[in-house]
């Protein structure tokens, strides 16, 4: 199998647009976490701040992803399984959320290093399935890391509702046999359910592959792939601290 990884220096090339965002965007996310460690709630002090500063759309977008209130930080940093930590276990990927993130990474979009620990990209997802159509370098990435870190099983899930998810499945599927990857895709009308189920039940001990907040608190074992990824590969997230 042809090596998929890319190196840093074709990644990290330092981008002064945003070294000005980092640099912009410190003081007010400073401000939040203070207000924050009182109790106020994140988006109306995320709101108040951002109002403050004046911030654009995207400015509020990044604090909103990047910035977690204190009582979820401790939670959802020790479900982290390490990069080294699947060898032997059932693996289930929540599809668009790890091969978008991963595809970000690749189109070296800016990668942020959030305060619950997990690495976020910030591009808009509203438009899911246009941005799927080219994500078969993603996948391919994936699949090597997986294949060299030796899961028992592997379950890719997208969500149903997403144009042209059960063509994706089956590309999977097929690129999944090429690097002899033992597992499934597939689709579901109720994704997130599923992937909460699967992954919270003590029982199963499955390792779930995301960065979905909301999904990670609801499960036990969280691997972070796009962090994984860009530490086998020595890129820097950008950090506001």
């Amino acid at each position: 199998m042809r090596d998929t990884y890319v190196s840093s220096a074709d990644l990290s090339d330092s981008c002064p647009k945003e070294e000005l965002l980092k640099e912009k965007l410190l003081k007010p996310a400073r401000d939040i976490r203070n207000i924050l460690r009182w109790g106020y709630p994140k988006f109306s002090t995320i709101r108040f701040v951002a109002d403050h500063f004046q911030l654009s759309l995207e400015e509020r977008y990044i604090l909103t992803r990047v910035i977690m209130p204190p009582d979820r930080i401790v939670s959802r940093i020790n479900k982290k399984v390490a990069c080294t930590g699947i060898k032997g276990r059932y693996l289930l990927l929540d599809g668009y959320n790890v091969l978008l993130s991963v595809d970000s990474l690749l189109k070296k979009e800016p990668m942020w290093f959030c305060d619950d620990g997990y690495i976020r990209d910030t591009r808009y997802y509203f438009s899911k399935a246009k941005q799927a159509e080219d994500i078969e370098e993603a996948l391919n990435v994936v699949l090597k890391f997986l294949s060299e870190t030796g899961p028992k099983s592997v379950i890719f899930l997208l969500d149903a509702q997403i144009s042209k998810s059960g063509e994706l499945a089956g590309f999977i599927r097929h690129k999944m046999k090429e690097y002899g990857i033992s597992g499934e895709a597939r689709t579901s009308k109720i994704a997130d359910f599923e992937l909460k189920t699967e992954g919270g039940n003590p029982e199963k001990k499955i390792v779930l592959a995301t960065s979905d907040g909301i999904i990670i608190d609801s499960i036990r074992e969280v691997l972070d792939i796009t962090a994984c990824l860009m530490e086998i590969m020595e890129v820097e997230p950008i950090r506001l601290y």
